[in-house]
């Protein structure tokens, strides 16, 4: 074990930035758990010797790297560092509000921000979860860990040289932020209200409609019970009438056969005088 830390410790360092767990181990000839276990014991031991040198871990990908502290210093021999200037522009303006809304850190360092999140993010400095229509974004303990930095007193300390950095836009930017809100909500208790007036007039209109069609209903009933009252009027009518029609028949019989009885007697009374 005490060789395979110090083959992770040449390879890492002839390596000078981070390289995937899986080719260090083929590189030193070994299996990815024997080689896990040499390199978490290779960072205990750079952390407890207090070196201005430090292994970190980035998900699959090991690195050797130099501490924060004394970034300065080697940034006068090699102004490339992994994370290029804008970058740590960008990562200080999240680390001095953090937690911070995406959409936030984007009216302040504009769309170029999104790139730079993105690489904090992928590089284990940065937290990005889902709140509303944005992200919000919170500071891992990598972000820590790689800046040796304890609380928000050492961020502030340590990244107050960026000129980009200004408490008041990011302040304006949460203002705005808030007042989209308020408009938001106050446009959507006017359509809230809107859709209320809507269906309150529809119901009146539904009301309306369903009033008129009872009207209608009971003005159509309404005439038919004329109708039939009409109807049963002219049916006891020519009752009446068909009535009168067979007492004026059966007179008219009466009459006939009476005046056929009379007839008869005129008939009969000279033949009894003779």
């Amino acid at each position: 074990m005490h060789d395979l830390k110090k083959q992770a410790e040449a390879v890492l360092f002839a390596a000078g930035n981070r390289i995937e767990i899986g080719e260090i181990a083929r590189l030193c000839r070994t299996d990815v758990n024997s080689l896990k276990k040499a390199l978490k014991e290779l960072k205990k031991d750079y952390d407890e010797k207090n070196s201005s040198l430090m292994i970190s871990e980035e998900g699959n990908f090991w690195k050797l790297a130099v501490r924060e502290a004394y970034m300065d210093l080697v940034q006068q021999i090699n102004p490339h560092t992994e994370l290029n200037k804008t970058t740590i522009e960008t990562l200080a303006v999240i680390a001095w509000k953090a937690p911070i809304l995406q959409s936030d850190v984007i009216k302040t360092r504009t769309n170029k921000a999104y790139d730079h999140i993105k690489e904090l993010v992928d590089s284990g400095f940065l937290i990005k979860q889902r709140h509303g229509r944005s992200y919000i974004l919170r500071l891992s303990n990598r972000f820590f860990e790689y800046f040796d930095l304890k609380d928000k007193k050492d961020i502030k300390e340590r990244f107050k040289d960026f000129a980009d950095i200004n408490e008041e836009e990011i302040k304006k930017a949460e203002e705005e932020r808030l007042k989209k809100e308020k408009e938001a909500e106050k446009a959507k208790e006017e359509s809230e209200e809107e859709q209320k007036q809507t269906e309150e007039q529809d119901k009146k209109e539904k009301e309306s409609e369903e009033k008129s069609k009872e009207k209608a209903e009971e003005t159509k009933a309404k005439k038919t019970e004329e109708q039939d009252k009409k109807e049963k009027e002219l049916e006891e009518t020519k009752e009446e009438a068909e009535e009168i029609r067979t007492e004026r028949t059966e007179e008219r019989k009466e009459q006939r056969e009476t005046a056929e009885k009379e007839t008869k007697e005129q008939t009969k009374e000279p033949v009894e005088k003779e």
